[in-house]
């Protein structure tokens, strides 16, 4: 096994949710058209889907509806990527696996840099009655070197706070890197296994631990942590909150997050059409297996728009707690 990825930051989890769709071309697809994106899709499935069992049987799904003629009727590349996915996810269950029109996109890189990919990473930040600390992070999809330094900012302000909450409710996913980098600053001296991502294709399992020599200060081990989930928590954002959870550092409150734990690629397709093919699954060192499916579930389930509310409730008893001990 090996300790740091080598897959680039959009072959990891870059969230369906969060690619922008390219404008669909005015040409209209034939059933030649249809049958070889078709074809194109099985091959990348048979080659690179994580498992190949299923990706077999979404082969003969998807050969065996252009052989009854089921997709005649679909003409424009818009209507033939949503009917492609829905009928890929039905067998699969996966819900990083989606067609969709227009080429794939390329990785997120804000024109401002460092700078730009802070404001994109994170966004509210502040102090909450009771010294709690309030982090927001939008989105975990840009590389580590990118947004350290924004990260040790935002981490060390917080750090000296008597609890922490960080919200993920409109985080979309994002990079593993990230995730381990801001995770650093919620544990202590030692290296803590997270996570781990096998990809198919090379047969390779990446590891991915916490940096116990990470910039700035550390809110550290020991202090409440919440964090925050809706149902548009995703991939990464989902991996931030289940590493959490099942090492026991963070009570989840919110709703139950989206359920994608097959990281992968968007691969291009004939046709002005494009389609993310997960070629990895998350492994975690405790449960051994990962949130694909069913999502992160709270450990105190409330409405979205109201977990804040809760989150700072609880926090405020789990300080005063540790005050009268």
């Amino acid at each position: 096994m090996t300790r740091r990825p080598l897959l680039p930051l959009l072959a990891l989890t870059f969230a369906a949710s969060t690619v922008a769709q390219a404008q669909e071309p005015a040409q209209s697809l034939t059933a030649e058209h249809r049958a070889a994106v078709v074809d194109s899709i099985a091959g990348l499935l048979e080659k690179l889907y994580v498992f190949p069992d299923v990706a077999t049987r979404m082969n003969a799904d998807l050969r065996g509806r252009i052989a009854r003629g089921e997709f005649d009727t679909v003409s424009t590349q818009a209507s033939f990527a949503r009917l492609l996915t829905d009928h890929l996810q039905a067998i699969s269950r996966d819900k990083h696996l989606r067609v969709r029109s227009g080429p794939p996109p390329g990785a997120p890189r804000p024109a401002g840099g460092a700078q730009s990919a802070a404001r994109s990473a994170f966004g509210r930040a502040e102090r909450m009655e009771g010294d709690v600390a309030y982090v927001e992070i939008l989105s975990f999809g840009f590389p580590a070197d990118m947004v350290r330094e924004s990260t040790r900012e935002i981490m060390s302000v917080a750090a000296d706070a008597k609890a922490l909450i960080i919200d993920v409710r409109a985080n979309g996913g994002g990079s593993p890197d990230m995730v381990a980098l801001v995770s650093s600053y919620l544990f202590g001296d030692k290296p803590v296994h997270l996570n781990s991502l096998y990809f198919r294709p090379a047969d390779r399992t990446d590891d991915f631990y916490t940096d116990p020599n990470v910039a700035g200060k550390r809110f550290g081990p020991d202090k409440p942590v919440f964090v925050l989930t809706s149902g548009r928590t995703f991939s990464a954002a989902e991996e931030f909150t289940y590493n959490l959870q099942t090492r026991k550092r963070a009570t989840i409150v919110g709703a139950t997050t989206g359920g994608g734990a097959n990281p992968g690629g968007m691969q291009r397709l004939p046709y002005g059409l494009a389609v993310f093919v997960p070629t990895g699954r998350a492994i975690n060192p405790i449960t051994k297996t990962n949130w694909e499916g069913v999502g992160v579930r709270p450990d105190v389930p409330v409405a979205a728009d109201s977990a804040l509310a809760a989150a700072h409730r609880l926090a405020l008893k789990a300080v005063a707690g540790r005050v009268s001990q």
